[in-house]
């Protein structure tokens, strides 16, 4: 599970760890929030649609936050082949984390991680909703603990991922 606040390099860290092995299948858990306002339904719905069909050996069935329409969309089969690393604000809350061989959280500095924001393809549609979307990450890390919880705190200097300190 790859964890952190919008911008850290979440998403990046995941990518780069599909480009390394094939065998990686990586999940956004944006698509379990319910909407821009619900954050923190995101790693319940994505334990009970993804973790425990895979525990089972079953494959899952998702239905994902439509976020063009604003509502859950029909249910669809995510075959997961290899390892699965889910990514994204929230990845690594229970009951996640603790289903994970190994939980990451990715840090930034805040300034950098705005800077990251601003430069993305969705940043006009994510802009209006920065500040509220903010006030849930920091809600749900601190009543999760996440950042102190994960195995690994990674941060990316010079093009390079190095493990941080606490």
């Amino acid at each position: 599970m790859v964890d952190g606040f919008s911008g850290a390099g979440k998403t990046t860290l995941a990518t780069e760890l599909r480009r390394a092995d094939r065998s990686v299948t990586v999940q956004s858990i944006e698509a379990f929030y319910l909407g821009w306002d619900g954050l923190a339904a995101g790693p319940g719905r994505a334990y009970a649609q993804l973790v425990e069909p895979l525990a089972r050996g079953e494959v899952p069935m998702v239905a994902p936050w439509d976020w063009r329409h604003d509502r859950v969309a029909p249910a669809r089969r995510r075959v997961v082949s290899g390892l699965l690393v889910v990514e994204g604000v929230g990845a690594a809350a229970r009951p996640l984390r603790d289903a994970a061989s190994l939980s990451v959280w990715v840090d930034a500095e805040p300034d950098e991680r705005e800077r990251r924001l601003a430069g993305r393809a969705d940043w006009a549609d994510y802009r209006p909703r920065r500040a509220a979307f903010e006030r849930q990450e920091q809600a749900l890390a601190a009543e999760e603990g996440t950042r102190d919880a994960v195995d690994v705190v990674l941060r990316r200097e010079r093009g390079m991922w190095v493990r941080s300190g606490a």
